[in-house]
């Protein structure tokens, strides 16, 4: 083999070098918020921040396109990081220096609204450009499954709408789902900013879609609004670990046994394998995998007829299949046409069949089944729908009130008959598993998807939390308190507006008093928001849904959101929910509840007696004054899981209304 000369080899080695110096990363490295489209915070000193090489001097620039840089006081030009900071006609200039750990940052002066401008890093071997940065108004949407209802989810409420919005007032950043338990990450997982329309904000909070809009339109500037949110999340998740170890030790602790990367890996792959293994014999063990029931030519001789709503599984947790199916005739007009399939909502998951051809299958139970169907499944005469219910420990069922029916283009609808015809395929054994939601533990949500945001510059935070908290509801009031004021440190904003939006009704409306978690669970938010001159309640008792933990009437409870909004933030004069400020006992055997305005109110309320018993009363209003007719030593209101229409109808003149709430009745004043 002929051996390369010493020339050839030095240059074979120079090229390497060189290839090898083209694929050396960036100097600069920014968070993922800190890009194209993002938008600072108007009126309050705000930073900026990245990574660098250690020691490494990164200068910014800061320009719009035309006039003077909109500072908000001339006094704001100081210092940005350890280097002067300089305004001059249209630019902010300014330098840093990366730390040690190649952390740098610049505080920037309060602006005024302002945009677009441009951003401009550079290091000595890079420059880094972003365009179409805004100053406006700053919103963290959080907590868990209601704010992550998402546009796509709601669109059949709003059509209309939705249909034909968009806007470039309004810029949106969603946080991808991260789970962390060793400690704090430097960055959130996420595609960057956009601006909002129906394609973007498909899968955007709807409650934040809302907002958005509602705000842009009512003070005129542009507007962030940053998801960060997690369905079935506690709140201990995104409290700092040393907040939950101050008020639950074991939740600290359980998440210091899994803050090992090893050995959550094992905990996932056990559980994949055994869901697996458990799909696999339960396929293997049902028939009607095996004899193909979802075939429309099949003797149904063997099946019952059975109520969608009296589903004949025994009683009590169910694992395995159920099948069912419904014969559907459809006329020549429709035949061969697309439709949409309402399947409403069902518990657990399910594959569903048409003539034989899988159309949809969801895998849990929340989302509503919304199937299309393509063009030419549908036949004229009969057609044959199959539903292969899965079930993991829950018994299968059809939810009461949600749309069961066929959908045309032409604006017609066929609903589906209420009877079919039922049989078990098979039943299993429970699923073996390990703890696997490290989302749900001790500071999981919080190092990943909360304190990486921090301290980017906000107008206030939206809190919509609760429904895994209501079987502890009375640490509920604590645990508020500790994250309103972990975050406020978190982003160094000691006055940090929040609005807690306390929990709609939920569950079958009872006409007789009854104890409920998320009534005690709606106190807690109301003491914790009455206490902390900076936060503040939107009611949205009256806008829950008996049959659905995540209501779709997102429009109205942003628009509750925003009035709360328009008077911690800004300071307006505007419509609130009434609110409860004591109860008294008089002498005539009376008990006055008063409120903070006046309210119409003469249901829903209750006193317990010396049996300690709650009891529905009689009620009269005078003014900001209900009077109740009895004696007890608390009085309550719409204190049930979901109090019926009558039993939550206490409102300002506006039809805002009143929060539920308990009271200690008072000896009255002399």
């Amino acid at each position: 083999m002929q051996m390369l000369s010493y020339t050839r080899i030095r240059g074979l080695l120079f090229l390497i070098a060189c290839l090898c110096s083209a694929h050396v990363p960036a100097s600069i490295r920014l968070p993922r918020f800190i890009s194209e489209g993002m938008v600072l915070q108007r009126h309050q000193p705000v930073q900026l921040w990245g990574w660098a090489e250690p020691g490494q001097t990164v200068r910014l620039e800061l320009a719009v396109a035309k006039g003077r840089f909109p500072l908000q006081s001339a006094k704001g030009a100081g210092k940005a990081g350890a280097e002067s900071l300089r305004v001059a006609g249209p630019c902010l200039t300014a330098t840093a220096v990366a730390d040690a750990d190649g952390r740098f940052a610049f505080d920037l002066p309060a602006m005024k609204a302002a945009g677009p401008m441009a951003l401009t890093l550079s290091a000595p071997d890079q420059t880094v450009r972003l365009a179409d940065v805004w100053v406006g108004d700053v919103w963290l949407l959080s907590g868990q499954s209601n704010i992550d209802v998402n546009l796509e989810r709601v669109h059949p409420q709003y059509p209309d709408e939705i249909d034909r919005d968009s806007t470039d007032r309004v810029h949106i950043f969603q946080v991808q789902n991260e789970a962390v338990l060793e400690g704090p990450r430097q960055d959130v997982r996420s595609s960057g900013w956009h601006t909002l329309s129906a394609r973007t904000a498909w899968h955007f909070t709807a409650l934040g879609y809302f907002l958005g809009k509602r705000m842009a339109a009512e003070t005129g500037v542009v507007q962030g609004v940053i998801q960060s949110s997690w369905g079935g999340t506690p709140i201990e998740a995104w409290l700092p670990i040393d907040s939950v170890r101050s008020i639950d030790p074991r939740m600290a602790t359980q998440a210091q046994l899994y803050a090992d990367a090893e050995l959550r890996r094992a905990a996932n792959e056990a559980n994949n394998r055994a869901a697996q293994r458990w799909n696999q014999l339960l396929d293997a063990a049902d028939p009607g995998v095996v004899g193909q029931w979802a075939q429309p030519a099949l003797d149904e001789s063997g099946w019952l007829s059975a109520s969608q709503y009296r589903l004949p599984v025994p009683p009590g947790p169910f694992c395995g299949t159920l099948w069912l199916r419904q014969h559907i005739r459809v006329d020549a007009a429709h035949a061969g046409q697309q439709a949409l399939l309402l399947l409403g909502t069902l518990v657990d998951a399910d594959r569903t069949y048409l003539n034989g051809r899988m159309i949809g299958q969801t895998f849990y139970q929340y989302p509503p089944r919304r199937y299309a169907i393509p063009a030419g499944l549908l036949k004229e005469g009969d057609n044959v729908l199959t539903v292969r219910f899965v079930n993991r420990g829950l018994a299968p069922c059809f939810v009461p009130e949600k749309p069961y029916r066929i959908e045309w283009a032409d604006g017609t609808a066929q609903p589906l008959a209420e009877q079919w015809l039922c049989r078990i395929g098979t039943t299993m054994p429970d699923q073996p598993s390990m703890p696997t939601g490290f989302q749900n533990m001790a500071a999981a949500t919080y190092n990943g998807m909360l304190l990486p945001l921090a301290p980017y510059g906000l107008a206030g935070v939206v809190w919509y939390q609760g429904e895994s908290n209501t079987e502890r509801a009375e640490v509920y009031e604590r645990q508020l308190h500790s994250l309103m004021g972990s975050w406020r440190a978190t982003f160094k904003q000691p006055q940090l507006p929040f609005v807690i939006v306390q929990l709609p009704g939920f569950m079958a409306p009872s006409a007789q008093p009854q104890e409920s978690g998320w009534a005690r669970l709606r106190e807690s938010q109301r003491r914790a928001a009455a206490a902390d001159a900076h936060a503040g309640l939107a009611v949205a008792i009256d806008l829950g849904e008996a049959n659905d933990i995540h209501p779709l009437r997102k429009k109205e409870v942003a628009q509750r959101v925003a009035l709360v909004l328009d008077r911690l933030v800004y300071g307006k004069q505007v419509p609130q929910a009434p609110q409860p400020l004591r109860a008294e006992s008089r002498s005539d055997g009376t008990v006055v509840v008063s409120f903070d305005q006046p309210v119409h109110a003469t249901q829903g309320f209750e006193l317990d007696g010396n049996d300690g018993r709650f009891r529905q009363v009689k009620a009269t209003t005078q003014g900001s004054r209900v009077v109740l007719q009895g004696t007890g030593r608390r009085v309550r209101y719409a204190w049930k899981h979901n109090p019926t229409e009558a039993d939550c109808r206490a409102a300002d003149a506006r039809a805002l209304p009143a929060t539920p709430f308990q009271l200690d009745v008072q000896p009255a004043e002399k």
